[in-house]
């Protein structure tokens, strides 16, 4: 599903656009962060949630075994998180402890409990503070595959239209209590469970298919002029609290959705480009350094400049426009010499070597 890829770069550069330029104002009236961490949530639920019915499924066919499923979802998660999360949060203790609470409290960002601080203090200066969603989803992580791996076929439904219900239920809770940021977990269950419901559908109830879409479209339709008139509302109004992401991953489910099935015409077109699909790969590494180049790479690089006789100055713009091209490269070497390579340790926790090894076949 090469076009996912690409929503992931529209997704990381609103990221991008939200933290580096004034909120409020220009291209950022729009919560574009919010619209950007709910498209990835939504699509991490959905991806995660096929894999793991995929694997619920050769359980029950005796291939394999509950524990090796879970094992071996957990450590293709982490080859796939881990390694750069903790490069970046102990880069920034040890070189830049001023910028963040890592140094006061550095369990909560060892353990991925950030979120929970974050929640805490409030403190979004953090130059960390972003990592607030690895958090969230390194916890759903612990849980939803037993979820998915546990519940009765005829009660999966229910779990996730629970998922939904509770993540606008709790985003009230946290309102009732003065706590509008919504970073705990339980506050994107909407998002993921919007994703997992169309894993589900595709892969459990096929049939369903038509009916889906019609319904899907139908809730896209009443959710775009929902999310419109929310923006006319102040942002700690309870309606926009409790709505406004759910209206979000609305929205990007649908897309999410067409764009998993292909897309064609022009937008097809330009999700089918090769540049946005390789900015999508390395999305991630985009999203864990966008904090940290402007305010650390950028400035070192222009110090070598200066040093070297080429005397910049630079403005908004040009700083936002160096720290970009900084970025991606950046974050393509992490990609080429650092992620990757630990990636492909995947090989070793295949699900189908799983498989073989479970129902005693050789495995190649």
């Amino acid at each position: 599903m090469p076009q996912l890829d690409s929503l992931r770069t529209f997704a990381v550069l609103l990221v991008v656009i939200y933290h580096w330029f004034p909120t409020g104002e220009g291209f950022n009236r729009l919560p574009n962060g919010t619209i950007g961490v709910m498209v990835f949530f939504v699509i991490s639920g959905f991806l995660i949630t096929r894999i793991l019915i995929e694997n619920r499924n050769r359980i029950a066919a005796g291939q394999s075994t509950l524990t090796d499923t879970y094992r071996n979802f957990f450590v293709r998660r982490a080859l796939r998180i881990f390694p750069l999360y903790y490069l970046a949060i102990t880069f920034v203790r040890v070189f830049h402890p001023e910028t963040s609470d890592i140094d006061d409290q550095p369990l909560y960002y060892y353990l991925y409990g950030y979120n929970i601080l974050l929640s805490k203090t409030g403190n979004w200066a953090d130059i960390l503070s972003p990592f607030w969603t690895l958090g969230v989803e390194e916890q759903l992580y612990l849980v939803w595959p037993w979820l998915v791996l546990l519940t009765p076929r005829h009660l999966f439904r229910w779990v996730i239209v629970g998922m939904v219900v509770v993540g606008v239920l709790f985003r009230g809770y946290g309102y009732s209590q003065g706590n509008l940021d919504g970073v705990l977990t339980p506050a994107s269950f909407d998002a993921f469970g919007l994703g997992a419901l169309w894993a589900y559908v595709a892969t459990s109830q096929p049939d369903a298919l038509p009916s889906f879409l019609k319904r899907l479209s139908l809730a896209a339709a009443l959710a775009l002029p929902g999310f419109i008139a929310l923006q006319l509302l102040p942002g700690d109004d309870l309606l926009v609290v409790l709505f406004q992401r759910l209206f979000i991953s609305v929205l990007a489910l649908f897309i999410i959705v067409r764009a998993s099935m292909g897309i064609n015409g022009l937008a097809g077109h330009v999700l089918n480009s090769k540049a946005l699909q390789y900015v999508g790969r390395i999305s991630y590494g985009i999203y864990v350094f966008h904090m940290l180049v402007p305010g650390f790479v950028t400035p070192v690089v222009m110090r070598v400049l200066n040093r070297v006789g080429i005397n910049l100055t630079l403005g908004f713009w040009s700083h936002r426009i160096i720290s970009l091209v900084m970025l991606l490269i950046v974050a393509s070497l992490s990609w080429y010499l650092f992620e990757k390579p630990i990636n492909e340790l995947k090989r070793y926790f295949s699900y189908t070597k799983s498989v073989g090894k479970s129902v005693g076949q050789s495995v190649s």
